[in-house]
């Protein structure tokens, strides 16, 4: 399953809106190079154990304390079975035609305590399951929504995607088709009450789900494995499915501005932080840079169409 979900960029010191709350987010502690190298390593030995976890948009889950057992596997899970395991010529992305309807969706009013919150992601969750259903319809595959997890902390979350590990932002696990919702992860001191950046995070994960449900993120997992998944050929597959879930959150945004249920404002809003996430110097290759991850975004919410959003099918350089 492809990685968490990378934390924003700072952004430029210039043509930043007073008013807006900046599009960054302090970035979660991470280990060192050699600790790092360590952890994958025991990743890729217990890799028979479970399975790949999709951590938010596919973030980084290897910064635990020494005792944490972080757990990215690479065997197989329930969802590597499902839909078609292709994935630039998947039925999905193929047709020009498939994109995401105008929907008016009534989202719950966000607030930072966790129920307030939980109900927020639920009514999200159900548009975005509304929005994606009648795609799959399309193409003749079955569509089941993820579960939801939504939790104060990340303290006492234990997953088949992140073990014991307590240091983890929002991500999918596509072992337990789950989606995880930190509220204390989500950086509520930085964004405040611009829950649009809250939506597009969670649209990202969504995407995953989509990924796992038509049967590309099955055959991403097979791939990887084969190849690696730390070779150059696996991170550059790991940041094909991180930028095409950009590109499906940008797509979901889109409907919802176009229904009514977003500004344009707003929507710029999540744009601009889109242009701010991605991997910084020094970290893994495995989610593409803060250029490349905006520009997936921009092209899924300008375009609305999933043929628009095959990255598998773009140029190295488009995905680097």
């Amino acid at each position: 399953m492809p990685p968490a979900y990378r934390q924003p960029l700072p952004p430029p010191t210039a043509g930043f809106q007073i008013g807006m709350p900046p599009p960054q987010r302090p970035a979660p502690p991470r280990r060192g190079r050699w600790g790092a190298l360590v952890v994958i390593f025991v990743l890729l030995v217990t890799a028979a154990l479970v399975r790949t976890a999709v951590s938010h948009g596919l973030n980084h889950l290897g910064a635990g304390s020494p005792g944490d057992k972080v757990q990215t596997t690479y065997t197989n899970s329930p969802d590597d079975n499902a839909g078609v395991p292709k994935t630039s010529d998947n039925p999905l992305v193929t047709d020009d035609s498939y994109t995401l309807i105008p929907e008016r969706c009534n989202y719950s009013p966000w607030g930072t305590q966790v129920d307030t919150a939980r109900k927020f992601f639920e009514t999200a969750a159900s548009c975005l399951a509304e929005a994606w259903k009648p795609l799959f319809d399309d193409i003749k595959l079955p569509f089941v929504p993820p579960k939801l997890n939504v939790s104060a902390t990340t303290s006492g979350i234990t997953t088949l995607c992140t073990g014991n590990s307590t240091n983890f932002a929002a991500f999918y696990c596509s072992a337990d088709q789950t989606i995880y919702m930190p509220v204390s992860q989500l950086q509520t001191d930085i964004y405040k009450d611009n829950w649009v950046v809250y939506l597009s995070v969670f649209a990202h994960e969504y995407g995953h789900h989509v990924q796992a449900e038509s049967g590309i993120l099955g055959k991403v997992h097979q791939e990887r494995r084969d190849a690696g998944a730390t070779s150059a050929t696996g991170l550059e597959l790991s940041r094909r499915t991180e930028l095409q879930a950009n590109c499906f959150d940008g797509m979901f945004l889109a409907s919802s501005n176009n229904g009514g249920s977003l500004t344009s404002a707003q929507a710029g809003v999540a744009r601009n932080d889109m242009f701010h996430r991605g991997d910084a110097p020094g970290d893994m290759r495995d989610h593409g840079t803060s250029n490349s991850g905006g520009t997936w975004w921009a092209l899924g919410y300008d375009k609305n169409r999933t043929a628009q959003c095959n990255t598998f099918g773009a140029a190295a350089n488009k995905v680097n």
